[in-house]
């Protein structure tokens, strides 16, 4: 790594403590959300910036074949994709009890994703596209879930509750969409662009897919009706929306 490298990341690691520090501080005013939803953001943008210093001080990457891994990339995404995954499955189920099925299927599907970029990042070139399109799978499946089963449920709690989800899983499905790309046209794939631009953009694509989602997925939900921050602190299930969807009542007017 140039001095280049180790400045880019120590910026990575100045922009992802001060969101913390703003989030942190948006808490305090929640406005409703669930004070959850602000650690799950705090604890992805901390965590991250941790993964990215050791980078910045020489214990995050490793030689393979005569390049350089950055294995704490990864350590990073294994960590906060399934936290930020977990935050938009909040949102899709914001009034409703979590159920399991659909949290489950979304974390392991995305956690077999980053393992396998993992795995061909450390492998020879020949074996590289075979986990390239095994993560590529993983991250279909992430996608199915999101825009079907989480949607559906995201629909049941009317529409201010489907539009902020809408939005949200919108943001990281494109965000999630630009990572492979990267890993295929950079250096652990086709090596089309170098080093240092494969570093640049595994430095913007994290910070807006992180601390730009936090913002926004935050502000999304701060601005929802008070009945809808009523309905996430008195989760009910999915039966009972539906009953009352059918009978209003002033609560869901």
């Amino acid at each position: 790594m140039d001095s280049t490298d180790v400045l880019l990341h120590w910026a990575y690691v100045a922009v992802m403590f001060l969101s913390a520090v703003i989030i942190l501080s948006m808490a305090r005013k929640p406005k409703g959300v669930p004070q959850y939803k602000y650690l799950i953001h705090t604890f992805v943008v901390v965590w991250s910036g941790l993964a990215y210093s050791a980078i910045a001080l020489g214990q995050g990457t490793v030689e393979v074949g005569g390049e350089t891994v950055y294995f704490a990339r990864y350590l990073d995404w294994v960590v906060s994709t399934p936290l930020l995954l977990l935050s938009l499955v909040l949102t899709g189920k914001y009034t409703l009890k979590l159920e399991g099925s659909i949290t489950a299927g979304l974390l392991g599907s995305q956690v077999i994703m980053i393992l396998t970029g993992l795995i061909g990042d450390l492998s020879p070139e020949g074996n590289r596209w075979y986990w390239y399109i095994a993560g590529c799978v993983a991250l279909l499946v992430v996608y199915r879930l999101m825009w079907k089963e989480l949607y559906e449920k995201a629909k049941i709690q009317g529409p201010e509750l489907t539009a902020a989800y809408k939005g949200s899983a919108v943001f990281l499905s494109v965000q999630w969409l630009l990572y492979p790309l990267v890993w295929a046209l950079g250096t652990p794939g086709l090596a089309l662009f170098g080093p240092l631009l494969t570093s640049v953009l595994f430095i913007i694509l994290p910070i807006v897919s992180k601390a730009g989602f936090a913002f926004y997925n935050l502000g999304k939900l701060r601005a929802l009706p008070h009945h809808l921050h009523q309905g996430a602190a008195n989760p009910r299930s999915v039966e009972e929306v539906r009953e009352a969807a059918g009978n209003p009542s002033p609560a869901l007017a």
